[in-house]
């Protein structure tokens, strides 16, 4: 078994034949719709140009010049699955509730220490949760440029254990992320996006 099992050769191409990439004939790099710095390939054209893009209300894009200029990822956590388990008391024992994990330095910049609640913001929605100062993330160095990423965790929304305790019901980080699908895989563009970060 080769390593690209959804080609029936089972190995990488660097030619596609008539059926294939929908961007074919050869591969190329696109920077995600949001991004904070424009393809090094060729800078006139950073996005996918047959890449899906929605038309509803919610289907803004952000950009550095409207002051989004950090790179935020959705996750997963090992003591939750998807949704599902904030209702298994003894995971909600272990996380709680939702957090913003922020690089060391990015929370410096911005006077930010753990457990201080903080806003994310896209050009689709905001998100308020507390802060997770870690070592983990670390600033990228991209095209000459200092980029700071964080990351949230996708598992809370309206209901769950600790919602129905009486606290308020949270927002889905989900509904920071742009509604963008890859025109091959078909797989939404929600790991990787532009957003503002403040003290809440």
């Amino acid at each position: 078994m080769g390593p690209f099992i959804m080609n029936p050769e089972g190995v990488g191409r660097i030619f596609v034949p008539l059926a294939g990439l929908a961007d074919g004939p050869f591969p190329e790099h696109y920077e995600p719709i949001e991004s904070p710095v424009a393809n090094p390939l060729h800078p006139q054209q950073s996005n996918n140009p047959v890449v899906k893009r929605y038309t509803t209300g919610m289907d803004k894009y952000g950009t550095v010049e409207q002051g989004f200029t950090v790179v935020c990822t959705t996750y997963r956590l090992t003591e939750h699955y998807h949704y599902w388990t904030k209702n298994n008391p003894m995971n909600v024992q272990l996380v709680p509730e939702p957090f913003v994990e922020i690089p060391n330095e990015l929370a410096g910049e911005l006077s930010i220490k753990g457990g201080d609640r903080v806003k994310v913001s896209s050009a689709r929605a905001t998100y308020i949760a507390k802060a997770m100062v870690t070592h983990r993330i670390r600033p990228m160095t991209i095209d000459g440029k200092k980029v700071y990423q964080i990351g949230i965790p996708i598992h809370w929304g309206y209901r769950g254990i600790q919602e129905d305790e009486g606290k308020t019901a949270r927002t889905a980080a989900n509904l920071l992320s742009p509604t963008v699908t890859d025109p091959n895989a078909y797989t939404p563009e929600f790991k990787g996006f532009l957003v503002k970060l403040e003290k809440a």
